[in-house]
């Protein structure tokens, strides 16, 4: 049924108005020759009604027959009305009469619309109000003709109720294929307007008011609209366009209805109105072709002319079903309560039946809930269910219709509420507060216990997202749900839960408790705000305070974190093999649950900066869950890397520290944009410590005159820095001063030497590239001192910080 409804096929006749009956009376008719109205397009009814017309008026009649026109379409005369003895006078008439249903329009009544109004089960009050218009509408058009009004009283309504409910407890109606029933009449007149209402919900398919009715969508009988009636608004203007199809769209039966109406001097002028109730189906189509059946109900409304002193009140129910014969010497109260149960928007659902002779005379049957101190929490009047089982085990008055199925709104109390106590009722008076016999059933017992879970907890984008559900019927009377974390037991975010996720989960599970199926949650908190390395636990709460404080019921979640969670690890490999500098190890954190990025971070602890930085992924280490077990994430809390040299600022000699990180971003090192992270240092390291190779193949010094000496280097100095600044410094030993420092050219050093890369090409990345020749001049020279040329490499051109040496020792300084 998700496809849109094109249109409704095949629906059953709406309106029909049956022929004049005036059985076992020789009534002629009326030959009093009324005042013809003048010849114009149409007529306005007065507005006036002489005083002794009616019998029976309210105040709020009053106001129908000053609100309610009534239009008589010219050439409508008394004289054409009552001459129609034949088809075709009938069709000559309606030619002129069914302009009556274009011009006339039921007109809205405010105060009517606010009364809500069931058909199978109207009130006194209502089937009065009802009469009372239907009457004051019949007598405004008899008045407009010069004619006596009808009149009414309370023998005359229950005498036709009577009659209409034996038509519905046979199954008759108009649009079944039945007709008038004289065994039911028994000599009484009557006329029968028959109507169909919508009563059934079909996704896509709206029936209109009755109220929103216009008299040209009663021309045609076989295409009327279809209309509901929830309100006396609606069920007036039934009544008005049953009138006004009787009185002008009536040439199927001879205008009958009419003439009984109007020119018939009835021998009884007390006339009422009732409707019985039969059930018809309609057939839909959508708009993809499928084809699907509703409900329809159908009214039969009928007018009896009746002295009302042929009845006993006692043959009907207030629901207006013929009662049978029971036995009256059953004292018995007996009732059973078939089912119970809470729903998930806060209300209590029972079905069951209750059957006692007391009932008689008590047509009003409510159901009425009250809390465990005996306040009562809601009562509903009960629309009669059929129970043929509880009337073949007790033979008792009405029982055939003693069943219920109600529904009751407990609202804010639920929250308070422990035990619900069913009372059924009959009784005398409308409220259900006098004259009443009762049946108390056992309490039914309200789950007040207080759930949640909370299924999801984890950092994305940089904020934790939480997702889960809390319901309890304690939260019926607090609205607002909020989301508040807590860090070390401090309040550090919330956040108001504005519209619950739907979770039809939980409502299975938990069918009664309020507003389960929307107890869903779906928040986030920037991470910047906590500390995971700290106690951090979240609450759902609700509460009757838009700000989330006030009178609150709580759900504190199992903490995210403890703050006393073990930070460790251990590195089990930082060395250099051949051009791969390997650092492996793990480090085991709980909190990495929410620092779900991890970095290793290689730090020069001698020079106080960081070499580099690295997002890895985690690595297998079953291990180390095997000795810490109870620490989150230990089985994969490894992280293995192997880095190329050429890719690694590493000074042979400095001391390094290796970093693990856990954190909330993936950027950078993740210690910015408002991240969280735990680190874990490793112990230091030196790296390459006097593993530098070299050899100087030349040296000689030769004077230049003016005390200055041109020194010659040639050699190779093999170095695992990558892309260092070349230095060779010649250092007095016996003075131990430095005398003389020569940065190289490019074309001085990083010369091939293919033979050292045979050698030890295997240990040092650019060994093949390991030879300089060098020669610059150098002032001071002692000759007899002892002297040391120092090759050194740095990363910069400062050759004074991150650097690495290896010394040839010359000697005694030989001058040539």
């Amino acid at each position: 049924m998700k496809a849109s409804i094109a249109r409704i096929t095949a629906l059953a006749t709406i309106t029909i108005v049956a022929g004049l009956v005036i059985a076992g009376q020789n009534v002629k008719a009326d030959t009093t020759t009324a005042t013809t109205p003048p010849d114009t397009t149409q007529t306005t009814t007065s507005t006036t009604t002489t005083p002794n017309y009616v019998q029976l008026y309210s105040d709020n009649l009053n106001q129908v027959k000053a609100t309610q026109n009534v239009n008589i379409p010219a050439g409508y005369t008394l004289d054409a009305v009552r001459n129609v003895n034949s088809s075709a006078a009938a069709q000559t008439l309606e030619q002129k009469a069914q302009q009556g249903l274009y011009s006339n329009d039921y007109q809205s009544d405010s105060t009517a619309a606010q009364e809500k109004v069931d058909v199978n089960n109207l009130t006194s009050d209502q089937v009065a109000e009802m009469n009372q218009y239907g009457l004051s509408l019949v007598n405004k058009v008899r008045s407009e003709f010069g004619q006596e009004p009808f009149v009414q009283n309370e023998g005359t309504i229950n005498e036709t109720r009577n009659v209409a409910l034996q038509y519905q407890a046979k199954n008759e109606s108009l649009l079944n294929g039945g007709w008038h029933d004289f065994a039911i009449l028994n000599g009484r007149s009557e006329n029968i307007a028959a109507q169909q209402i919508y009563i059934d919900n079909v996704s896509g398919l709206r029936a209109r008011p009755f109220a929103e009715a216009k008299g040209r969508d009663f021309v045609d009988n076989s295409a009327v609209p279809l209309f509901t009636i929830t309100t006396m608004d609606d069920l007036r203007a039934s009544i008005f366009y049953g009138v006004m199809g009787m009185l002008f769209n009536d040439a199927a039966d001879n205008f009958g209805h009419a003439q009984n109406f109007l020119t018939v001097n009835q021998p009884v002028t007390a006339m009422a109105l009732y409707p019985s109730l039969t059930y018809g189906t309609g057939t839909g189509r959508y708009a993809n072709g499928i084809t699907f059946k509703f409900q329809l109900e159908n009214i039969d409304m009928h007018y009896v002319w009746t002295s009302g002193t042929d009845f006993n009140a006692n043959d009907y129910t207030n629901a207006g079903t013929v009662v049978g014969n029971w036995d009256q010497n059953d004292n018995g109260n007996y009732a059973y309560l078939d089912g119970a149960h809470l729903t998930t928007d806060g209300a209590i659902i029972a079905t069951g039946w209750h059957a006692t002779n007391a009932s008689q005379g008590r047509a009003y049957h409510y159901i009425i809930a009250l809390d465990q101190n005996g306040h009562e929490l809601g009562r509903t009047l009960v629309n009669p269910v059929t129970r043929e089982d509880v009337r073949a085990a007790h033979n008792v008055y009405n029982a055939v219709h003693s069943g219920f199925s109600v529904k009751i709104d407990l609202g804010n109390a639920l929250a308070n509420t422990t035990a619900v106590q069913l009372i059924s009722r009959y009784s005398s008076d409308a409220a259900g507060n006098a004259g009443y016999v009762d049946y108390w059933f056992a309490p039914v017992a309200v789950d007040q216990a207080n759930r949640a879970c909370l299924d999801q907890a984890k950092v994305t984008d940089g904020q934790l997202h939480l997702t889960g559900w809390h319901a309890t019927n304690k939260a019926a009377n607090r609205p607002y749900h909020y989301i508040i974390v807590l860090n070390n037991g401090r309040e550090v975010a919330r956040q108001l839960v504005t519209d619950g996720v739907n979770r039809a989960d939980v409502a299975n599970v938990y069918p009664d408790v309020d507003r389960a199926a929307k107890s869903g949650f779906d928040v986030r908190f920037a991470v910047y705000k906590l500390n995971f390395n700290q106690r951090i636990q979240v609450l759902s709460r609700y509460t009757d305070d838009p700000a989330g404080n006030g009178n609150a019921v709580d759900y504190y979640f199992a903490p995210l974190t403890e703050g006393n969670y073990a930070n460790l690890g251990h590195l089990d490999n930082f060395s250099i093999s051949g051009v791969k500098l390997n650092i492996a190890g793990w480090h085991a954190n709980a909190v990495s649950q929410f620092e779900q990025h991890r970095f290793i971070i290689l730090y020069d602890s001698t020079a106080n900066r960081q070499v580099a930085s690295f997002n890895v992924d985690n690595v297998a280490r079953p291990d180390v869950q095997r000795v810490y077990p109870g620490i989150t994430g230990t089985g994969q809390s490894g992280f293995n890397l192997s880095l190329d040299l050429k890719d690694a600022q590493i000074v042979p000699g400095h001391q390094y520290v290796v970093i693990s990180r856990y954190s909330s971003s993936a950027t950078g090192n993740g210690n910015g944009n408002g991240s969280q992270y735990t680190d874990y240092w490793y112990p230091s390291k030196v790296l390459e410590s006097g593993n530098e190779a070299g050899n100087l193949d030349k040296w000689t010094v030769q004077p230049a005159g003016a005390g200055q000496y041109t020194v010659t280097a040639a050699g190779w100095h093999a170095t695992r820095m990558v892309n260092p600044v070349h230095t060779l410094i010649l250092f007095d030993n016996t003075l131990g001063r430095e005398v003389s420092r020569h940065t190289l050219t490019s074309q001085q050093t990083g010369q091939e030497r293919l033979d050292v890369a045979r050698a030890v090409g295997n240990q040092y990345p650019a060994a093949g590239q390991s030879g300089f020749n060098a020669q610059w001049t150098v002032t001071g020279l002692r000759p007899g001192d002892d002297y040391t040329l120092i090759s050194r490499y740095s990363l910069t051109s400062n050759a004074d910080q991150d650097y690495v040496d290896y010394d040839f020792p010359i000697g005694k300084m030989n001058i040539q």
